[in-house]
């Protein structure tokens, strides 16, 4: 009875209360301003960044489960069974896991070039954490977008952010929501991305 009752107070509780609020740091470049054509409805299929012979792992199929729900609201629609795709979209995720003590800060950037821009956008965002010492993975995605017919890049983005744990996949909404908010986004600046998530 204490499980259920315990159960019932959780569901009952506002949405407001279980969810949680990721500082994203977000750096996008594309080919997509005003006159370009959009590519809302285009057909989309998400892959590894580095495609290999073996089928993909149990946690990219996670991953890519969850790239398709913020494309499909970005204005994408999942390639239909047996026919092409309109555009390629190759993700990469990994992390870096840190044991942190009480309020510790911790700081990310995003710098380097991505891609076929080159560009170097620098910067970084200084997290604190409250509690007592815990596992945190500074955690970073990168998202490339590619028409199929002629493999152009027309859009990629960098996002990086912390996250509870040991595992990346756990930042991997908040790193979706953030780069894929407001699709495509500024190109070619960094800025931080407030997204909502659910612990």
């Amino acid at each position: 009875m204490r499980t259920s009752a315990l159960a019932l107070l959780i569901l009952l509780q506002p949405a407001a209360a279980l969810a949680a609020t990721t500082k994203v740091e977000v750096s996008r470049f594309h080919l997509l301003a005003p006159p370009a054509p959009s590519l809302s409805g285009s057909s989309i299929t998400v892959e590894p960044a580095a495609p290999t012979a073996e089928p993909p792992s149990l946690q990219f199929g996670v991953l890519a489960a969850a790239a398709y729900a913020e494309l499909a609201r970005a204005g994408f629609k999942p390639m239909a069974a047996g026919q092409p795709a309109d555009h390629v979209a190759r993700i990469t995720l990994t992390g870096t896991s840190e044991v942190v003590r009480k309020r510790s800060p911790i700081s990310i950037g995003v710098g380097g070039g991505t891609g076929g821009w080159n560009g170097g956008v620098g910067g970084g965002v200084s997290f604190p954490i409250g509690g007592g010492t815990r596992t945190v993975t500074a955690a970073q995605m990168t998202i490339q977008i590619r028409r199929a017919s002629d493999k152009t890049v027309v859009w990629e983005g960098r996002a990086s952010a912390i996250a509870p744990g040991a595992d990346p996949i756990s930042a991997a909404p908040a790193l979706l929501q953030a780069l894929l908010k407001g699709f495509p986004g500024a190109n070619g600046r960094s800025e931080t991305v407030k997204v909502k998530t659910t612990p």
